[in-house]
Order: structure tokens, then sequence, then C-alpha cells
């Protein structure tokens, strides 16, 4: 599965492949860094950026494991916690929507799109709605279907 996980850059290398996960402390991106794990972790895969909406602990945690550059919490009551529990980690922190448009903005290979409902389909403007797509090389981005609901 090797040929899945790095890819060659314009050197040569074989490089680990940048991931981003939006919504790792839910089941889909629990399971997505389960599945990076079991495929060589960080020797496999460089993590960009993971949020999460509430989970700290389990966000900061996720962090530390797999390297990640950025780690946003969507509830910027959060923030705070969570820039004390990655203290010293040298993972950068941001929080709220211009946290998540932050995240947007970098570099990633994929993107797992596990974010609940339509929250991860509503960005503030289409540029960041296409950003992490239109910068791959590889144009890899998975989403979680979302659950559209409406009322009278």
């Amino acid at each position: 599965m090797q040929f899945l996980a790095k890819s060659t850059m314009m050197t040569g290398k074989i490089a680990p492949r940048r991931l981003s996960i939006f919504g790792s402390t839910g089941s889909i991106g629990q399971n997505t860094l389960n599945v990076i794990d079991h495929m060589g972790g960080r020797d496999n895969f460089e993590i960009s950026v993971l949020t999460g909406h509430g989970n700290v602990e389990l966000l900061a945690q996720q962090a530390k494991s797999s390297g990640a550059r950025l780690a946003v919490i969507a509830n910027d009551r959060h923030y705070e916690s969570l820039k004390s529990e990655l203290s010293g980690s040298g993972i950068a922190v941001a929080a709220g929507k211009s946290g998540l448009m932050e995240a947007a903005d970098c570099e990633a290979d994929w993107v797992m799109a596990a974010i609940v409902g339509t929250a991860g389909l509503a960005p503030p403007s289409p540029r960041h709605a296409v950003a992490p797509i239109s910068r791959s090389p590889t144009r890899n981005v998975l989403f979680r279907p979302a659950i559209f609901s409406s009322s009278p």
C-alpha cells in the first residue's frame, strides 16, 4: 500500500502524503487516523491539520500522536484549553470560524471532510470551499455525507 501513502514530488524523492482531517474527533475522523496508523503512520503521512468541535482532550491527544502542524477547535470557547493542552508541543492552535478558514488554507494532498451535517458544507466564501482542492496536486477530497434538513 505504499503507493497510496507516498508520492514522488518533482525531486523524484518519495515524500509522505500531506493529509488534513476536518472532524478528527468524530467516528469517521478517528477511523481515518486508525487507518493512517495501520498504513505506516508518520513514516507515510504528514498530518497538516486536525479539527474538532469541542473535545479538547481528544483533539490534543490526536495532534500530539500524529504530529499535526495545526489543531483547530471549532468552538472558540475552548481555544485557551486547547492552547494549554498543546503548550510546548510546537503544534499551532486556532479556533472558531477563522481557525477553520486558516485550516482550509493549509496545503494537503488529501482532505478528509468528516464534519457533521451541513457545517462542513457552508463556508463563508466559495474560495474557502475549494481552497484545499485547488492547491492539492492530487486533488483527493473525501466527504462525509451530510444530512440535510429543513423546516416548513
